[in-house]
């Protein structure tokens, strides 16, 4: 099939989104692809919007794409988008920082065009994601903290030296991470009130709670895109981490807490 036919072939466009960064939208489709094999977009003039949560239920990921994030922006009512989340992201990687990527969505196919010095176009099918959608989850938290991506990166990088889990505590001017493994392997990293890498802090009462590293390891590709990463926790209650683009675009990840043994 000549490439110059493949927009053609999408009949009856119900949606034209044109992302202006094909590095950024590869992160956040990667951190959703660890976490979901398939994903389905809701489209709507408000914007994107994508949730869902892992088989073992321990996390939810949210992505959402404000209709101003993109430098096209047109949608028929709302359209529903299933990708396979694998075939997106193989897609993403042959784009480059500042290529632009357009999605032209019918209600049977999708097609995905990079456009940079090249142009690349993929058509595929639109798919039906039987995925259980949980209602909007709103917690509130004991501790909020903003810290600087390239920190909270190296932070469980750290930890996952040492041990399965991380325990992120606060007091009222310390933010911590520290995991433990066997005998008297130990690592922490402290940041105080002072420290340029902590942006803010607001803790109501002192916490302390620990996570499963290697499902936060899913979204620390996000730390490559995000300047700062909001982390909001209470003792043994779920983690709820928030990065966001340059353009506006966000990620939510909430976690379940583990318990140490």
């Amino acid at each position: 099939m000549p490439l110059e036919t493949l927009e053609g072939k999408v009949e009856n466009v119900r949606a034209r989104m044109r992302f202006p960064d094909a590095k950024v939208l590869r992160a956040m489709m990667e951190s959703l692809g660890k976490i979901l094999e398939e994903a389905r977009f809701t489209i709507t003039t408000d914007g994107v919007r994508v949730v869902g949560m892992d088989p073992g239920k321990m996390a939810l990921i949210e992505v959402t794409m404000p209709a101003e994030a993109f430098l096209e922006y047109e949608v028929e009512g709302e359209v529903e988008m299933g990708v396979h989340l694998e075939s997106l992201v193989n897609m993403l990687k042959r784009g480059r920082k500042g290529d632009t990527v357009l999605f032209l969505v019918s209600d049977d196919r999708v097609l995905v065009r990079i456009d940079a010095a090249t142009v690349k176009r993929y058509l595929i099918p639109n798919i039906e994601v039987l995925a259980e959608v949980p209602e909007e989850i709103n917690l509130e938290h004991d501790v909020e903290a903003s810290v600087i991506s390239d920190v909270v990166q190296r932070a469980v990088k750290d930890a996952e030296i040492v041990g399965s889990a991380i325990i992120i505590e606060a007091d009222d001017d310390t933010f911590k991470f520290k995991s433990q493994g066997e005998g008297a392997r130990r690592v922490e990293v402290i940041l105080t009130s002072e420290s340029s890498s902590l942006l803010y802090l607001n803790v109501v009462k002192p916490s302390s709670s620990a996570y499963d590293i290697a499902y936060l390891k899913n979204v620390l590709n996000l730390a490559k895109v995000a300047d700062a990463v909001d982390i909001k926790f209470s003792t043994d209650r779920p983690l709820e981490m928030v990065f966001k683009s340059p353009e506006g675009s966000k990620v939510r990840l909430l976690l379940a807490p583990t318990v140490l043994e």
